[in-house]
């Protein structure tokens, strides 16, 4: 169904060690990490030789740009996308981020970017938990997380516009390597910032 909505996902095979992602259409031939060595697949013994490939690890990989946009389809919530412009002009304290220190000094030092305030600002947060319990085998699962911070705070912390972005399980945490397995992510934020996607906006029209 949500394929049909233009919100589908990808499944990106990951080194059992957490050092390589096999992401592009060159990797994801190769049959061992190149960085660690270990193989790509799950050992197979001789009489299971015919059998498909079994895969060691893998992520999920949610692409946001489709969900972003979907923010602009609905009038009211496309409103609501530029209430960060004038929201902190006569307040005497910080309400928003926009009032805070660090959004000023990413407006003065990128001013393209802040001179059009529909332009989306996202805060991105993860943290690992095991869902079958501490009792139970251990396991991780971490969730990568999106929050549209052009929203006032009662919907930008509403469920519905806070983004899974990513699922990342296994039997143990990513740990450092937590920036390995951001790379999907980080490659799709560095295309929208370089050359960003025409969107149509329903409030403005």
């Amino acid at each position: 169904m949500i394929n049909m909505l233009g919100l589908g996902y990808k499944k990106i095979d990951i080194c059992v060690n957490d050092c390589f992602l096999y992401y592009d259409e060159q990797s994801k031939n190769l049959t061992a990490c190149p960085v660690c060595g270990e193989s790509h697949y799950e050992p197979r013994n001789m009489a299971a030789i015919r059998e498909k490939n079994v895969l060691r690890k893998s992520l999920w990989y949610l692409p946001i740009t489709p969900r972003l946009q979907r923010l602009y389809m609905s009038r009211k919530i496309a409103e609501h996308m530029t209430w960060h412009l004038k929201c902190c002009e006569d307040a005497d304290e910080v309400i928003h981020h926009a009032g805070g220190e660090a959004w000023k000094h990413f407006d003065e030092t990128h001013p393209t970017f802040a001179e059009e305030p529909r332009n989306v600002r996202l805060g991105l947060c993860t943290d690992g938990f095991n869902p079958f319990g501490y009792s139970a085998t251990p396991y991780s699962c971490w969730p990568v997380f999106l929050t549209v911070y052009n929203l006032p705070p009662e919907l930008c912390m509403k469920s519905e516009h806070i983004f899974l972005a990513m699922i990342i399980a296994g039997p143990k945490s990513p740990g450092k390597n937590i920036d390995v397995m951001l790379k999907p992510l980080i490659d799709e934020l560095k295309e929208l910032w370089t050359n960003g996607i025409e969107t149509y906006d329903s409030f403005r029209q």
